[in-house]
């Protein structure tokens, strides 16, 4: 599969009252797919996690798009989280 079909890949964290998840794209279209869903997600929840986006160096249409709560005492992450996966028709995704 060339890297310009590859589907979007996740990678999901968590550890006490941290949640992490790092999306990975692989084109320009699939970034900003993930952006409007991620938006959505935020507005529809009403919270407010880090958001980081990280370009590849070899590729800049490539990257991760790592979204973070801290002090997640509520864990609304979790819904949160799920919402973005099933939004972008994610179906596995990978834990540490």
């Amino acid at each position: 599969m060339s890297k310009t079909n590859a589907c979007i890949e996740a990678y999901h964290e968590m550890e006490e009252r941290y949640a992490m998840l790092e999306i990975k794209f692989f084109d320009n279209k699939q970034s900003s797919k993930i952006n409007k869903v991620v938006i959505n997600a935020i507005k529809e929840f009403e919270v407010s996690p880090d958001i980081m986006i990280e370009h590849d160096n070899n590729n800049e249409n490539e990257g991760i798009y790592i979204i973070e709560f801290h002090d997640d005492y509520d864990k609304e992450s979790g819904d949160f989280f799920e919402k973005i996966i099933k939004d972008l028709d994610i179906k596995q995704c990978s834990m540490s």
